[in-house]
C-alpha cells in the first residue's frame, strides 16, 4: 500500500506534505499505526461529505464515506461520539447530523454498507418524525428502527402487486413477504401503518422516501 498517496487522496494531507509523510511514516512500524497517522481528521471528513452531498447528492456522499470507512477500517457496531480517536479505534470516523434540532451521527457497521444512526446523548427521544427526516436525507436507504436502534441500508423488497387505495393520499400494495404503505402525508401513512402493524411479525419500522412519497414496509406473519 502506498501510504503517502493514500494520505493525499484521503484529504488529510497535501502534495507539499510528501517529505513530512515520508519521514514520519518511516518511524511507524505497523500498518495500523500508519493508517491511524494518515487518516483524515473529523473536520476534513465531514466537510468533504457535506460538499459532496450539496453538489452531487446523498448517494455520492455516502459512497465516499463508505469507501473511506473501508480503507481505514473505520467500522463500529456500537458507535458513539466519544469513540473517535480512542486508542482502540484510532481511525474511527462518523458523519455528524443535526436532526430535529438534536445532535446525531452516522457510521458504517460493515463493508456491506449498513449504517447506524446514533444520538450524541443516550436520552435523546427517537420519534417517527426523526425517522422520516433521516429517510428524506438518504433516499437511497431504507431506514429501520428496531428495539431503539436506527440503521440504514439498501434493501430489495422485490416486486409488489397492484396498489389499493386506503385513503385519498395513501395506498397499500403487497408481495409474498411484505406489505407496503405508500403515503404523501406522514400522518396518514402512520395511521394506516398502525392499523396493519398488529398483523406483522414485529413492530420494526422500515421507512423509505422516494419521489416525494414515503413508503413504510411491514413484514407479514409467518415469513422468516
Amino acid at each position: 500500500m502506498d501510504y503517502i498517496e493514500l494520505a493525499i487522496q484521503a484529504g488529510g494531507f497535501m502534495a507539499m506534505d510528501r517529505i513530512l509523510l515520508t519521514n514520519r511514516l518511516a518511524t511507524l512500524e505497523t500498518a495500523a499505526e500508519k493508517l491511524a497517522y494518515i487518516c483524515p481528521p473529523p473536520s476534513v471528513v465531514n466537510a468533504y461529505f457535506a460538499e459532496l452531498y450539496q453538489k452531487q447528492g446523498p448517494e455520492v456522499a455516502t459512497d465516499y464515506f463508505l469507501e473511506l470507512s473501508t480503507t481505514f477500517k473505520s467500522f463500529s457496531a456500537q458507535p458513539t461520539f466519544d469513540l473517535e480517536g480512542a486508542s482502540h479505534a484510532p481511525t474511527f470516523r462518523f458523519i455528524r447530523l443535526n436532526l430535529s434540532g438534536q445532535s446525531f451521527g452516522f457510521a458504517y457497521e460493515n463493508t456491506a454498507g449498513q449504517a447506524i444512526v446514533f444520538p450524541e446523548f443516550a436520552d435523546t427521544p427517537i420519534t417517527d418524525d426523526l425517522l422520516f427526516e433521516i429517510a428524506q436525507l438518504f433516499p437511497q436507504y431504507v431506514v429501520t428502527l428496531d428495539n431503539g436502534r436506527i440503521t440504514m441500508a439498501v434493501h430489495d423488497f422485490g416486486d409488489f402487486g397492484e396498489s389499493v387505495a386506503l385513503d385519498a393520499l395513501t395506498t397499500k400494495s403487497e408481495n409474498a413477504e411484505y406489505l407496503k404503505i405508500t403515503a404523501l402525508n406522514i400522518t396518514d401513512g402512520l395511521a394506516q401503518y398502525d392499523k396493519l402493524v398488529n398483523h406483522s411479525i414485529c413492530n420494526k419500522k422500515m421507512v423509505q422516501f422516494s419521489h416525494r412519497t414515503f413508503s413504510l414496509y411491514i413484514q407479514k406473519v409467518g415469513v422468516k
